[in-house]
């Protein structure tokens, strides 16, 4: 069994010590309510902890009126605790702030178990205290503490994905693989996909902060980030293309089918290729580049040609292959012209 400690575990770790060690050392009781709050308040980048602190402002005010209103109008009985908090809630929901809804419940609650029958201002400002000592504690943490470097996250996942992708062209079209085999890598693909989708969000979230050090270059790794997903989604849409249509195409045609799976081989080695240059693993050839797309271009041209001396229902069969191929190779081109201008620096 595998067992890793990654940066965000250790910070929250970090953080839960931190928010006990302010407590204890300010004397608070319910030290616990602050390393809570500390661990539903650590974000995967800086600027969602920036975000994160405004929009916990807004969801702690909320509580706190709440908290007050409840009390007033229903006392401290846990069953008007609980009536306050799914009242709350709805309000949340009611408002589009979703992503904080725990911290108002947190907010109601430690207010309104004060046991007392009436709240004091002593009790509110020594629950609210806790809530901002954990919400603090998470935010240096996360911004001292192993800075997350998405853009070398991100192009981990993307070769991971792109490693994936690119085995299965090699081998699905020669039908050598095993179908629970195929069916899991496939899902381990779509996985990534969203994987990447999401690290791409929490990118485009930094590129608002202000400790970036290469704005320019930051900017141009989005770019090619992007593009390197749009390149992944269309192999595993091939992928699938090429697994549903192979045998039928065999059917019809050995030369159509040489032909595809000719130009699978190239796009793969192409889309390889641009990888390890933008790797710095091998030296930038454009000429070599250039060469590579024209023999994929003549490739599809001649698979053309056999498709418009084929009758219509064995074109239709072969259409989504090769209208998949197109796509990507058109793509892969602007893979290939980003990557160039742009080397890897991360």
């Amino acid at each position: 069994m595998n067992f890793n400690i990654g940066p965000r575990m250790m910070k929250t770790g970090i953080a839960v010590a931190l928010a006990i060690l302010v407590t204890e050392t300010l004397k608070i009781d319910y030290g616990m309510v602050a390393v809570i709050t500390a661990v539903v308040a650590m974000q995967p980048s800086i600027m969602r902890s920036i975000t994160h602190i405004k929009e916990t402002v807004i969801s702690t005010i909320i509580g706190v009126v709440f908290a007050l209103a409840g009390a007033y109008i229903f006392g401290l009985h846990p069953v008007s605790i609980g009536i306050t908090v799914m009242l709350a809630i709805a309000v949340n929901i009611r408002l589009g702030w979703v992503k904080t809804v725990n911290i108002t419940i947190i907010t109601i609650s430690v207010i309104m178990l004060s046991g007392e029958d009436t709240l004091d201002f002593v009790v509110l400002a020594n629950r609210l205290s806790l809530i901002f000592i954990g919400i603090l504690s998470a935010f240096l943490v996360n911004m001292l503490v192993f800075p997350p470097n998405h853009q070398k996250i991100i192009y981990r996942t993307i070769r991971k994905a792109t490693d994936q992708t690119t085995f299965l062209l090699r081998y699905i079209p020669s039908r050598s693989m095993k179908v629970k085999e195929l069916h899991d890598k496939e899902s381990e693909i779509e996985e990534a996909i969203k994987e990447i989708k999401d690290y791409i969000r929490v990118i485009d979230d930094e590129k608002g902060r202000m400790l970036i050090r290469n704005r320019i270059n930051f900017m141009k790794d989005i770019v090619v980030f992007k593009q390197m997903l749009k390149v992944v989604e269309l192999e595993f849409q091939l992928i699938r293309n090429v697994e549903s249509k192979i045998n039928k195409i065999e059917e019809i045609s050995e030369n159509q089918s040489f032909l595809v799976k000719k130009l699978v081989e190239k796009i793969v080695d192409y889309h390889e290729n641009i990888m390890l240059t933008y790797e710095g693993k091998v030296l930038t050839q454009e000429g070599m580049e250039k060469d590579s797309f024209t023999a994929m271009n003549l490739t599809i041209n001649d698979l053309i040609n056999e498709l418009q001396q084929s009758e219509i229902d064995r074109w239709i069969e072969i259409f989504p292959v090769a209208s998949s191929i197109v796509t990507l190779m058109v793509e892969l081109e602007k893979l290939e012209k980003y990557t160039r201008r742009h080397e890897q620096t991360f």
